[in-house]
């Protein structure tokens, strides 16, 4: 990667934006899973399923894709290792299944598409097939925020590819579960905006609307992503697929995904909105305007940077709707742009497994070849652990076992909820009464 041998600087800043990307997904993660679906009740099961400072399936995911990267690194003589989607989608069914096993975290928030398409018999066998089976049952309505959740690595990943290579890249993965091309503009957008970004050939807004642009062309040309129906499925024959099809165009309408990457205030884009809160190009417009405004907030390297991501990310996820997710792309643009150096310490400090996490992003920026490799050997190690192999290192769990994890959780989830509602119980028992003597 030529651009990153211009000045030492170049690779620290650089390294610095590739952390910056993981980290700060996962840290819009976590804090907007506080305001996720906004509950009009005390009761609140949603959250009661996590512990403090969780993430969410958005970070699970796009973690099942670095840990591919990195077990597939090991085994490659390929610097340029490309990432297999086939292995996504195999890690995709391990986690529905098992969790994530290298965290030992059972799989929570399972989208419903996510969970139709991996749960599907014949899944591994073909999995864009799949995916376009469910996605043709939904009569091609169904556009959720799923595949861009998770893409954030991938423009990390193709930090040293081609932008077509990236919008390719990012096609390919999210097309194992989303065959949308509403869905594929998107993760092809964002996966290019973080690789420019990394790069330094995203700077301002002009760069933001250039790719906005780039990514839709891309798609648009590619006649089997704008119409996915195109493909026939196993058993079809090429009248039934074309009649199912006849007289429809494509759902990717140039005016509906500049409507929300150009959009000006969050509240145009109605996030909170019950019956289109998880409208993947709610999410993508989202994290563009949360860019655009860090854009127009002037030097990233001012004393108020700190606190900007914080603010941003605040405004964000006020605004209720499927936040932890709209937070978590956006966290990754945000966090590309202000650097993992300059995202807020208190919230950084508060997440789960965060070492753990941190690792990951450095080797992750090791094996990409932004991070310069490191002399002592402890780190060196971290790419070669047993914890990116499909088990996390673990081994996989029984059914007793299973089992045994299910009836915990929902011990747990009961017993938050014995306790909130004694709480509450005592509270309403002292409303009213004097603090005072005569």
């Amino acid at each position: 990667m030529d651009f990153l041998r211009l000045h030492p600087f170049v690779r620290i800043l650089a390294h610095d934006k590739a952390l910056g990307t993981i980290i700060g997904a996962a840290l819009g993660d976590c804090i907007g899973l506080y305001t996720e679906f906004l509950p009009s009740t005390e009761e609140d099961s949603h959250r009661d399923k996590f512990a403090p400072g969780d993430w969410t399936d958005d970070t699970d995911q796009s973690l099942l894709l670095i840990l591919s990267y990195l077990h597939n690194y090991e085994h490659n003589s390929d610097v340029r290792v490309p990432i297999e989607p086939s292995d996504i989608a195999l890690r995709l069914q391990t986690w529905i299944t098992q969790g994530l096993r290298v965290l030992d975290r059972p799989p929570l928030g399972i989208g419903q598409t996510i969970g139709r398409v991996v749960l599907d018999p014949d899944y591994l066998k073909d999995p864009e097939a799949s995916a376009l089976r469910i996605w043709l049952k939904s009569n091609r309505n169904a556009a959720p925020n799923g595949s861009l959740m998770r893409t954030h690595p991938v423009g990390v990943m193709c930090v040293g590819r081609s932008l077509e290579e990236t919008f390719r890249t990012a096609a390919d993965v999210g097309r194992v579960t989303h065959v949308d091309p509403r869905c594929v503009v998107s993760c092809c957008l964002v996966a290019g905006l973080l690789r420019g970004l990394i790069r330094g050939e995203v700077f301002c807004e002009a760069d933001v609307d250039t790719l906005i642009e780039h990514a839709y062309s891309w798609v648009d040309g590619m006649d089997e992503l704008r119409n996915p129906e195109v493909r026939l499925l196993e058993g079809e024959s090429e009248a039934v697929a074309q009649d199912r099809s006849a007289g429809e165009e494509s759902r990717l309408v140039h005016e509906e995904y500049r409507k929300h990457c150009y959009a000006q205030t969050l509240k145009e884009l109605e996030l909170d909105d019950l019956q289109k809160m998880g409208y993947v190009y709610k999410c993508l417009g989202t994290a563009i305007l949360t860019l655009r405004l860090a854009m127009r907030h002037g030097s990233r390297f001012d004393s108020s940077t700190a606190e900007l991501f914080e603010s941003l990310i605040t405004n964000l996820i006020m605004e209720g709707g499927d936040a932890d997710t709209n937070a978590c792309v956006a966290g990754g643009l945000l966090g590309a742009w202000v650097g993992y150096s300059r995202l807020p310490p208190h919230w950084e400090n508060g997440i789960g497994n965060r070492e753990w996490l941190v690792m990951k992003a450095e080797a992750l920026s090791l094996r990409v070849g932004i991070m310069e490799p490191p002399l002592d050997r402890e780190k060196q190690i971290l790419v070669a652990d047993l914890d990116t192999a499909l088990d996390g290192g673990r081994g996989m769990l029984t059914k007793e076992q299973l089992d045994k994890r299910e009836r915990d959780f929902l011990m747990m989830i009961l017993q938050k909820q014995k306790k909130r509602r004694e709480a509450k119980e005592k509270c309403e028992s002292t409303r009213g009464r004097k603090w005072f003597k005569f």
